[in-house]
């Protein structure tokens, strides 16, 4: 095995191959698809379109699809697909019920008349196109794309099959972490807690202390990781693409997206009560009846986005989904841009509202963020705080514009997507160089 200046020589002699493993960024590369895009998918086709930019640099991107891609390069991007006929019925399924080795095949958490057909349909599709019932274990798919190292977003069963994968074909993987819950203090090598999407944490913990290198998205989850699990990181902020934002900013926003509304503030999350908690938006809403809000709510829970909508105030309009090119425009009409979350990662939506030059007001996360951005006002949880701010930020646009500006600065300075691009091609440039496979 030849050392690093060996290595060194043979990487300059070819294109490092990387492949970003985001299964659900399909429509994010193809919006005329369909299909919800959130900040994983958003960050994942930012950085993969980025780095295909660089000479040295080859890249794809592993997808999941209902049909077979007809499209193979995407802005110099291959993509790669899992053609999975039943991938979306597993997504709604997975709200309510997982998998588990053995027989019962499948567990259920939470009860919906639904699972009486969609359950006997999975069984079929398990049949016809089988997978790792341990995500832990390899898979073919992976194991047959050409690539030097994996890069895999989010803390997830995808990724620990990925990484799985790598590993047993002597190729590196790094672990890109998508939320301060792939942190959870419980995962742990015969953890039964399960993450928001039903993985378990077993699954999770092999990830984390599995892959070749952990990227983080902020300091707080450089610590965390530090201090729960005992592993270093690096920290890559998240990317935009600022010049094509503001070309789609001045494309005009169809009447339906905006609800008729000339002015508005702008909710963005998952129908789901434990993290995102739109429930909390409502009660907001409730204390400044003057301010028009929109709500883009992905039905994520069927009886939770029910909920929502029969309970709304009149001053909330629920949209469920944005086509992602049309989301510039969307947020040029905003007044302001709130989160209610209780855990995030670091939010796609606070760079997107900070390029926009639109102020933030977040309940409980990203307060280093705003600190340091001054793009908008961390409240503390203080529900009266919140509405207050953005009834006075409804009638003083110079207010706004003060934030907005500083916001918009901010993100131009650190998370510019050719930057963030460069800064993370050096580090998986020493990630494959340090990587010893093991001997065959």
């Amino acid at each position: 095995m030849g050392g690093p200046r060996e290595k060194q020589s043979e990487m300059t002699a070819r294109r490092l191959r990387l492949c970003l493993v985001a299964l659900n960024a399909y429509p994010a590369v193809h919006p005329e698809t369909g299909g919800q895009v959130g900040g994983t998918e958003t960050r994942a086709w930012i950085l993969a379109r980025h780095l295909a930019k660089i000479p040295d640099l080859e890249v794809s991107l592993a997808v999941r699809t209902t049909d077979p891609i007809t499209t193979t390069v995407v802005e110099g991007v291959y993509i790669v697909g899992l053609q999975d006929r039943f991938y979306r019925l597993r997504e709604t399924v997975g709200g309510y019920a997982s998998r588990r080795a053995g027989f019962p095949w499948i567990q259920i958490h939470r009860w919906s008349p639904d699972l009486l057909w969609q359950i006997p349909l999975l069984a079929t599709a398990r049949l016809l196109e089988p997978r790792p019932t341990d995500p832990r274990q390899p898979m073919s798919f992976f194991e047959q794309i050409d690539a030097d190292l994996f890069c895999c977003f989010g803390n997830q069963a995808t990724a620990a099959t990925a990484i799985a994968s790598a590993h047993a074909t002597g190729r590196p993987a790094v672990l890109f972490i998508g939320s301060d819950d792939d942190l959870n203090p419980g995962y742990t090598a015969d953890s039964s807690v399960r993450n928001p999407y039903g993985d378990t944490g077993a699954t999770c913990f092999y990830s984390l202390t599995q892959a070749d290198a952990v990227l983080t998205q902020t300091s707080e989850q450089q610590q965390l990781l530090q201090n729960r699990f005992g592993r270093e990181s690096t920290v890559i902020p998240n990317p935009i693409d600022l010049d094509e934002w503001d070309c789609r900013a001045r494309t005009p926003l169809p009447t339906e997206l905006s609800m008729g509304a000339d002015r508005f503030v702008l909710w963005m999350g998952r129908a789901e009560k434990i993290h995102k908690r739109p429930q909390t938006l409502l009660e907001v809403a409730r204390m400044c009846p003057s301010v028009p809000f929109v709500m883009l709510l992905n039905p994520r829970d069927p009886a939770v986005d029910a909920e929502i909508r029969q309970t709304a105030p009149p001053n909330v309009r629920i949209i469920t989904q944005v086509p992602f090119p049309q989301m510039p425009a969307l947020f040029q009409r905003a007044i302001a841009c709130i989160n209610t979350s209780a855990l995030e990662g670091f939010p796609n939506a606070f760079l997107q509202a900070a390029a926009s030059r639109v102020p933030i007001v977040s309940l409980e996360v990203a307060s280093t963020f705003l600190r340091e951005s001054q793009a908008g006002v961390f409240v503390g949880g203080d529900l009266p705080w919140a509405a207050d701010t953005l009834t006075q930020w409804m009638n003083d646009a110079a207010l706004r514009q003060s934030y907005g500006d500083a916001g918009r600065a901010y993100v131009e300075k650190h998370h510019r997507a050719e930057h963030v691009a460069h800064e993370l091609a050096n580090q998986l440039r020493t990630v494959s160089l340090s990587h010893s496979p093991p001997p065959a």
